[in-house]
């Protein structure tokens, strides 16, 4: 220590006048072995328990993309049936996201014959996490080198391993948590090529840090922070020879960055500077999804500054975050006091390039309102620095308690302080491997006490808590297990459940049928909603429901659960209904709840969706997310909330418990609207919208025989109104195949000048003409409608 009475940062171990450390004995890295082997033991046990996460698909594509690029179409590894190929939706373009990771990947499914899907996304799980533990190897190292303890150096390894969420994603996030060790391994390699101080050292680095920036452009901090030390360095160096050797570290690092980046990107090859148009894509990334953040739905550009910093504050071990404080303020510290021994001492300046690795990013996507979304996945390489600062920060209470130990008493003291404080690390490492156990295979959605875990359902109203779907996995094996020789027609997140069917067993993947949110006739639904369905299986934590299996179809679960809810559905339908739309539905509401019930029931009608918009007393009591728009819109589908039996369709939905002025229910779609009911009153009073509808004008129109005869059919009618201003696809009676018609349309103008500017090579203009967009239920008639161009005719 250099200042008497006060701690000091520790000086990295004792080397040779090379700057090479002393060598790592069996000794000194023994813990880390044996760490390892459990982690990789325990890994494998673990591995089937899984989901697959929603971007997997796209992973595996984008390295299919770049292997068949270099290799050829012809080469033999894209997918050769088509359950494989479900894993993704067509090949996107690897233009921006690395491959190095991907395509070797790819390689190795390619060499090892692994055609089963369970097989391809087993061998990426455990590759993946396979990388993950080698960063942890690296920090090891890097803690080792640094202060010349192997305790503290296995504190730091268990820290980086331990994270609950981080530790799930090292399975199935192949881009987040292999950035994440990649650039645990860069900082080694940093660390290692200014202490050796050789041209060889950094050729080494510079190759690391080019693969760091393949697998994601934030990677370019490392690459421009490096010539950045070297240039502080070359000003500072001393003779001719110094200066040599520094420049020509700098040049080796900068050519070995360049060449490994370009090596290991085939989109450069044809266009070297596309790694700009990546960066700037990156900083303002084109896809935005909503996200309930704090209660909201928050979407780029409206997200507030504190969402990063939030985000990692409630989902990361509070002790690391503790130490990480103090490590930092330790750093910095230092630094503002001696600023020049700070920029020359190697060890020093290290450490403060970490503090500047977490801040510095996260300040960028503050500053630049970068669109990041699902938490802070995206930043979770900022994990890495935060992890060696919490070593730093243990290793600086260490050093304070060992300041303040004298003599006599006073050293009794230092020796208590210390076991104390290393008690309370193995404690919060305790506390991290428990809160993994407890909460396994979904520790993605680990949350700290900072937010509340105790108020039933609460959570899951503030934040994402399965953004990825890999717990839907789960409830696919239950009902695997619970109906083991049957048929099973799942609906649910139709894309999601694919996925995570297809990690099953050959024979279990051909027993299940994925009908989605539209399929006809589901027997049971998988989600993490909560409905007043019978529930079957739910896994909950915190807490919260994070997935639920209802039925659907109650002929489909034991007598008894099946009883017990008609009697409730019988008690709820047993009055006068409060709106009767003849062949159409039948709509009650009790208290707080809403019920649909159409009988008989038809395939069709197991497809229904509704919109309910909720108009409030005060827009104050409606949640934040809806008081811009003034009203609330919910979802109201058979697939969610819908049941079979007996021969009739039911849906029930609970009515938000804040005052409503009214609320209307009507088809998916703002012009589909069907009835207004009016609370205000004593007694509700219902106004019927469809009159006022254009979908329902056209087919009344079409009804009175005011169209003429039709302008097509087979197998549906086209009308188009005398004044060429709309077109109207009729079909009665409508089908469940007719709710997924899909068309097209070519609009020739009179006057090819009508046309926008990049139609007029083509001659026209195309039009969707997609039913579920643009149609409604009308009776037994389909209906859809499309405003045409004002042109002249042509």
């Amino acid at each position: 220590m250099s200042d008497r009475g006060a701690p000091a940062l520790p000086r990295p171990a004792a080397g040779d006048s090379a700057g090479r450390s002393a060598p790592i004995t069996a000794a000194a890295w023994a813990p880390a072995a044996v760490a390892l082997a459990l982690f990789a033991a325990a890994g494998v046990a673990v591995l089937d328990d899984y989901g697959v996460a929603t971007d997997e698909g796209t992973q595996r594509a984008i390295g299919l993309a770049a292997v068949s690029r270099v290799l050829g179409a012809d080469s033999g590894v894209l997918p050769s049936n088509r359950e494989v190929s479900e894993l993704y939706h067509g090949v996107p373009s690897d233009r921006y996201y690395g491959v190095a990771f991907e395509a070797p990947l790819i390689l190795a499914e390619h060499v090892l014959g692994l055609t089963d899907s369970r097989a391809i996304l087993l061998s990426r799980h455990l590759l993946t996490h396979l990388f993950f533990l080698t960063g942890g190897w690296f920090c090891y190292l890097l803690i080792y080198r640094l202060f010349g303890n192997r305790w503290l150096a296995l504190f730091a390894l268990l820290l980086f391993l331990l994270h609950p969420r981080i530790y799930a994603h090292s399975f199935f996030n192949s881009k987040d948590s292999t950035f994440l060790a990649m650039f645990m391994i860069a900082l080694y390699l940093v660390q290692r090529a200014f202490r050796r101080d050789t041209v060889a050292a950094f050729a080494l680095c510079g190759a690391g840090v080019g693969v760091l920036v393949n697998l994601r452009v934030m990677g370019l901090a490392l690459f421009a922070a490096v010539p950045a030390l070297r240039a502080l360095d070359l000003v500072q160096a001393r003779g001719g020879p110094a200066r040599r050797r520094t420049l020509a570290s700098a040049a080796a690092f900068a050519l070995a960055a360049a060449g490994t980046l370009y090596a290991t990107s085939p989109y450069l090859w044809l266009d070297p500077f596309a790694i700009v148009d990546s960066v700037t894509t990156f900083a303002r990334h084109p896809h935005r999804p909503g996200e309930l953040f704090q209660g909201e739905m928050v979407r780029w550009p409206s997200i507030p500054a504190h969402y990063l910093p939030t985000w990692m504050a409630i989902t990361t071990p509070p002790a690391t975050l503790l130490w990480a404080f103090i490590g930092a303020a330790a750093v910095l510290g230092r630094g503002i006091a001696r600023p020049r021994r700070a920029l020359r001492h190697s060890a020093e300046r290290f450490a403060l390039l970490l503090a500047a690795c977490l801040a510095l990013p996260a300040a960028a996507v503050v500053a630049l309102r970068s669109s990041i979304y699902d938490g802070w996945r995206q930043m979770y390489f900022l994990y890495a620095p935060l992890c060696l600062l919490a070593v730093y920060g243990l290793r600086w209470l260490l050093a304070a308690a060992n300041v303040r130990a004298g003599a006599g008493a006073a050293r009794r003291r230092g020796r208590l302080q210390r076991g104390m404080i290393y008690l309370l690390a193995a404690a919060a490492l305790a506390g991290m491997a428990a809160a993994g156990v407890r909460l396994h295979p979904h520790q993605a959605s680990y949350f700290n006490f900072l937010v509340d875990r105790r108020t039933p359902e609460r959570l899951q109203t503030q934040y994402e808590m399965g953004y990825w779907h890999t717990e839907l996995r789960e409830g696919l094996e239950y009902l695997l297990a619970r109906f083991p020789d049957a048929t099973l027609h799942v609906a649910g997140n139709r894309n999601a459940l694919l996925r995570n069917r297809l990690i099953l067993p050959a024979a279990a993947r051909r027993r299940i049928v994925i009908t989605g949110d539209r399929g006809p006739g589901p027997d049971f639904f998988v989600s993490s909603r909560v409905n007043d369905r019978p529930v079957l299986y739910a896994r909950r934590i915190y807490h919260n429901t994070l997935i639920s299996v209802t039925a659907v179809d109650l002929s489909r679960i034991d007598q008894a659960t099946a009883d017990r809810y008609r009697a409730t559905y019988r008690a709820a339908v047993a009055g006068e209904p409060l709106l009767r739309l003849r062949s159409q539905f039948d709509l009650y509401l009790d208290g707080r709840t809403l019920t649909w019930v159409k009988e008989p029931c038809r395939p069709e009608d197991t497809v229904q969706q509704f919109l309910l918009r909720i108009i409030p007393a005060a827009v104050d009591d409606l949640p934040p997310r809806y008081r811009e728009r003034g009203e609330a819109l919910l979802d109201f589908s058979f697939a969610r909330y819908g049941v079979r039996f007996d021969g009739r369709c039911l849906m029930r939905r609970s009515l938000p418990d804040y005052p409503l002025r009214a609320f209307e229910i009507g088809r998916w779609g703002e012009s589909a609207l069907v009835a207004r009911i009016d609370l205000r009153a004593a007694e509700p009073a219902v106004r019927l919208l469809w009159p006022e509808n254009p979908y329902w004008q056209a087919h009344a129109a079409i009804n009175a025989g005011e169209r003429g005869a039709p302008a097509a059919r087979a197998p549906f009618d086209l009308y188009l109104d005398a004044a060429g201003t709309a077109l109207t696809y009729h079909r009665e009676p409508c089908a469940a195949a007719d709710l997924r018609a899909r068309f097209f349309l070519h609009l020739f103008p009179a006057d090819a000048a009508e046309l926008a500017a990049d139609r007029r090579q083509a001659g026209f203009h195309n039009l969707d003409f997609d039913y579920a967009e643009r149609g409604a239920l009308l009776g037994s008639a389909c209906a859809a409608l499309v405003p045409l161009p004002a042109w002249e005719r042509g």
